[in-house]
């Protein structure tokens, strides 16, 4: 009866000292949970001899750990054991993690697997005593693997968790990327349309350029000529050539202005941002259509208010978006009789700039108001469908908005806004 009690508070101690493995397992390396159970079965619970192999799924590879010493019989039933599993759990023993020690006497093995079916392992115990295993020896290595399975498990876990994290930041990185180089490429591809568009418009204006630059070179050669003769006189009349002269220079310097303002206009590159006069823009533009306006007899009306305050922007594409929206209406009074075109620009709101331009043409189907501004979507023979799209991608890259209405007669009216400051962005594309 003492000695069953004895066993009883043995099993009992061995049992607490069991229950404390969990925790220190969590989280752990494969190898260290193999390492701690061999070291727990030869070490803490009294046996000869410990094995356990587990199946390290992360690496795969295969865990083989021992502790204590077993004798070359014992290994040989061992291996015949091991023979009777599946894949690497039946693998052969490799000698030198074993501690051979012939001087013992034949020791007695169980073999228990680690988890269902042995998924994780196994481990193998070997004792002297010849009770062993009795029930309360099975019991303590039910409990010890059952532990180790479910540290395995963890571990198995935690490094299937970390790997898939590793696998969606790699994802989201290389989307990242993507996004980053598909931007990049629809911003190259924008501007390279935005350019041709530029081109293609001063195709159509070729005339109005070369009647813009026409009329100062025109008047430099007249009042050279005046001043040939004023100098050609027996008294030269040097106040009246000087007079020439000054007028020559004025139209020398407004060709040049004509001319920088041209290659501007059309100039590929146009990234810097600084502080804009927006009717300046407006200015330039009207200059450049004056002929267009006189050939096609359109009558132009502006209202610019004076006291407007600076936007921030690019002036070559805030001029590229005024020339489109007054092309366009130029083009849509074709086929009318009365042809007027309004340009005004004003403060519609505190901080925001608005222009509006105006014509009166034959006006925009209803069914195509949602469309007007989707790139490819044209209504011309020969559009390419990109004009409009890409004004509404410049007032936007300028946090601004863009609009079309109908008049209340007949045509259209073409708006934008313009924040005065780049703060006032989000509350423009919220109105």
């Amino acid at each position: 009866m003492a000695d069953e009690n004895l066993r009883l508070r043995a099993a009992l101690r061995d049992l607490v000292a069991l229950s404390t493995i969990p925790a220190g397992w969590i989280g752990i390396a494969p190898r260290t949970i193999a390492d701690g159970l061999a070291d727990i079965l030869a070490g803490s619970l009294g046996f000869d001899f410990a094995f356990v192999r587990l199946l390290d799924l992360t690496e795969g590879a295969t865990i083989d750990v021992t502790s204590g010493c077993a004798t070359r019989e014992f290994l040989d039933w061992l291996q015949a054991q091991l023979s009777t599993f599946d894949g690497s759990l039946r693998r052969q023993i490799v000698p030198d993690v074993i501690g051979i020690d012939d001087r013992l006497k034949s020791l007695r093995g169980i073999v228990i697997p680690i988890g269902f079916n042995a998924y994780s392992g196994l481990v193998a115990v070997g004792c002297e005593r010849s009770d062993f295993p009795t029930e309360t020896d099975r019991m303590l290595l039910t409990v010890a693997t059952n532990h180790a399975a479910t540290a395995f498990r963890s571990a198995n876990l935690i490094h299937e968790r970390r790997r898939a994290e590793d696998e969606v930041r790699k994802a989201r990185d290389e989307l990242e990327m993507k996004v980053m180089e598909r931007t990049a490429e629809l911003q190259r591809t924008m501007a390279e349309l935005a350019h041709m568009n530029r081109l293609a418009t001063a195709g159509v204006l070729l005339a109005s350029i070369s009647h813009e630059i026409n009329q100062p070179l025109a008047g430099i050669v007249m009042q050279a000529s005046a001043a040939r003769q004023w100098l050609a006189l027996k008294e030269p009349g040097l106040e009246r050539a000087r007079d020439a002269l000054d007028q020559i220079e004025g139209n020398g310097l407004r060709a040049g202005e004509i001319i920088t303002s041209l290659r501007g206009m059309f100039k590929k590159d146009t990234k810097a941002r600084s502080q804009i006069d927006i009717n300046k823009v407006i200015f330039t533009v009207l200059g450049i259509v004056r002929h267009e306006l006189q050939k096609q007899g359109v009558e132009l009306r502006t209202e610019l208010d004076e006291s407007l305050p600076a936007v921030e922007g690019d002036r070559v594409q805030l001029q590229q978006v005024v020339l489109n929206l007054a092309m366009n209406a130029i083009e849509a009074m074709q086929s009318v009789a009365s042809r007027k075109l309004s340009v005004r620009s004003c403060v519609s709101k505190s901080d925001f700039v608005h222009v509006a331009i105006e014509d009166t043409g034959t006006g925009i189907d209803p069914t195509n108001h949602d469309h007007i501004f989707n790139p490819m979507f044209t209504t011309k023979e020969r559009g390419m469908g990109m004009g409009l799209s890409i004004c509404r991608s410049i007032i936007e890259s300028h946090n601004g908005r863009i609009w079309v209405t109908r008049r209340i007669d007949n045509g259209s009216i073409f708006q934008f806004e313009l924040p005065t400051n780049v703060g006032q962005g989000e509350q423009v594309r919220q109105v």
